[in-house]
């Protein structure tokens, strides 16, 4: 099977996270870093024992697979240059921050005609895909509702400005919620409107979008919610799908588990599933299943299996929710 040599565009937390992965596939001859910051990009090539290169047009040159890090607001220039190389991208989400941006993507994409793979890790989770097959199988009858729940808190002291700049990193709804958007729309279908009210007064008040409490209609009729903040001193994940026959359950602190649950029973059905990390290499086993996904897609020849349209379908509904919370109208979703 062909082997690649992949360049890593950015050099930051995500980006080493991506190549304890890729170094370690079997589908990998080589790894090479670039990062607009050339001290970081050294510093990661010394981490990974590669290489990094000095510009982004010589890491393109001599790779086959340019694997995108940057943050949002960086990704335009890195997919240009791949593009009009002719190579293949894979891009972390989000896709973009603005209509602009996705279809500046969209339309360099698809007059290079390049393979593009989109990153949303969590299709890769083996409690995600759980839940995916219990609802594909009809285990809770036609679905009514899917709902998400996602509170932390990003300390501005420890983390770079730009995730707190809304005109760079997209606020909490684009940079973290594309997540939460994209599972609603894997697990139930395409949304087709959304209301919303969100929150900039704790963490860069007027600049950073912190909050959001979002509600939406799917286009095959199920509702759906989503509850997701920065600014919140509580951990809390939890994800919902609700049927005419019963409900599927995922809890982040019971993350090997999925409960299914049916009306007039006491006691759900748990699911084993595996955990999140590889204890013993340190790796994020979505990664590194999204890794091997598209090296193998690639190396065969085969459609990516989370494509262009999905990253830009995500980004759409989130910036529908934008659009409805700064306006307090319900906004129909573009498809």
């Amino acid at each position: 099977m062909r082997k690649f040599h992949v360049g890593i565009v950015g050099a930051g937390l995500i980006a080493k996270d991506h190549a304890n992965s890729l170094t370690r596939s079997p589908l990998v001859r080589s790894v090479s870093f670039f990062d607009t910051d050339g001290a970081r990009a050294q510093e990661a090539a010394r981490q990974f024992r590669t290489r990094a290169a000095e510009t982004i047009r010589q890491l393109v040159s001599e790779n086959d697979l340019i694997w995108i890090c940057t943050p949002p607001f960086g990704r335009r220039d890195a997919i240009t240059e791949a593009c009009r190389a002719g190579k293949a991208i894979f891009c972390e989400k989000p896709l973009g921050i603005s209509e602009a941006d996705l279809r500046f993507v969209e339309r360099a994409v698809r007059k290079a005609r390049v393979p593009f793979f989109m990153g949303q890790s969590g299709r890769y989770s083996s409690f995600f895909r759980k839940m995916k097959e219990l609802v594909a199988g009809g285990a809770i009858g036609r679905l009514t509702q899917v709902w998400s729940t996602r509170l932390g808190y990003l300390d501005p002291k420890r983390q770079p400005a730009w995730r707190f700049d809304d005109k760079l990193g997209g606020g909490v709804l684009i940079e973290l919620g594309v997540h939460e958007l994209d599972y609603i729309r894997w697990i139930a279908g395409d949304w087709a409107r959304v209301s919303a009210v969100a929150s900039s007064r704790i963490l860069r008040p007027g600049r950073f979008q912190e909050a959001v409490e979002g509600i939406g209609e799917l286009r095959g009729g199920a509702m759906a919610r989503l509850t997701i903040s920065w600014a919140n001193p509580r951990y809390l994940w939890q994800r919902g799908v609700e049927g005419e026959t019963g409900s599927i359950f995922f809890d982040d602190c019971r993350v090997r588990e999925v409960h299914l649950l049916r009306p007039g029973k006491k006691k759900p059905v748990i699911h084993r599933t595996g955990d999140w990390k590889d204890h013993r290499t340190n790796e994020n086993l979505s990664f590194k299943e999204q890794t091997a996904a598209v090296l193998h897609a690639l190396a065969r020849g085969k459609k990516p299996e989370v494509t262009l349209e999905d990253g830009a379908a995500a980004v759409r509904v989130a910036l529908a929710m934008r659009e409805s919370a700064k306006t307090g109208r319900v906004v129909r979703v573009q498809a």
